[in-house]
């Protein structure tokens, strides 16, 4: 873990740690996150979807993997709740391995992409023939318009350090897209260009909280 601090949410208690959207099954394993985004919809509520989110405590392995066993009918398993999953980086591999011998469904996780600089290494490595797909927050054409929507704790290494991991993941992991929250100000077309010039194509997320 790296010496840049992790922002604290506050967090209440919630019973939700594994949750469906159509027929995707998403895992909420934190509320921590790198970034403080200003449109984030945690700062209002953490429901979404009819799910509180809050977590009164981080859940286990084995409260994962009884959350998923009470769900059916899931074409995919994401990690994505409103924190940054891969914060939790020992767990998501644990529960992935064990995904895979039980399950013949591919695994998604969203992500800020900040993970390189909140342990210190890369980690992308360590995802190869676990993670399926990645959906990497890109959020921004640049680095000043990162910093002002994402409230980074890296500062100017928080934008490159997204950008690099987005390159690096695409070398290791079978599917890369970059995502963008379709807010006023932001150059949908530079962050399209951007995210192409790295490699991935580009998802518009309308500010939905989804």
């Amino acid at each position: 873990m790296s010496e840049h601090k992790i922002t604290p949410v506050p967090q209440k208690k919630g019973v939700t740690v594994a949750y469906k959207i159509r027929n995707s099954l998403y895992l909420n394993i934190t509320n921590r996150c790198s970034n403080i985004c200003i449109f984030c919809p945690k700062f209002d509520e953490y429901k979404l979807h009819g799910n509180d989110l809050f977590l009164l405590a981080e859940p286990t392995f084995e409260e994962v993997m009884l959350a998923v066993a009470d769900q059916k009918g899931f074409d995919e398993i994401v990690f994505c709740g409103f924190g940054e999953s891969l914060i939790r980086l020992e767990l998501v591999v644990r529960i992935a391995q064990e995904l895979k011998k039980t399950y013949n469904t591919p695994i998604r996780i969203n992500t800020d992409g900040q993970a390189n600089l909140v342990h210190g290494r890369n980690i992308i490595p360590e995802l190869v023939g676990l993670i399926d797909s990645v959906s990497v927050s890109l959020n921004a054409p640049d680095t000043t318009t990162y910093i002002r929507l994402c409230n980074t704790p890296f500062g100017a290494d928080g934008f490159k350090g997204v950008c690099d991991f987005i390159r690096d993941a695409k070398k290791l992991i079978p599917h890369v897209i970059a995502s963008v929250v379709n807010l006023p100000g932001v150059d949908i077309g530079a962050c399209r260009a951007l995210a192409a010039s790295l490699g991935v194509s580009l998802r518009v997320r309308e500010f939905t909280g989804e």
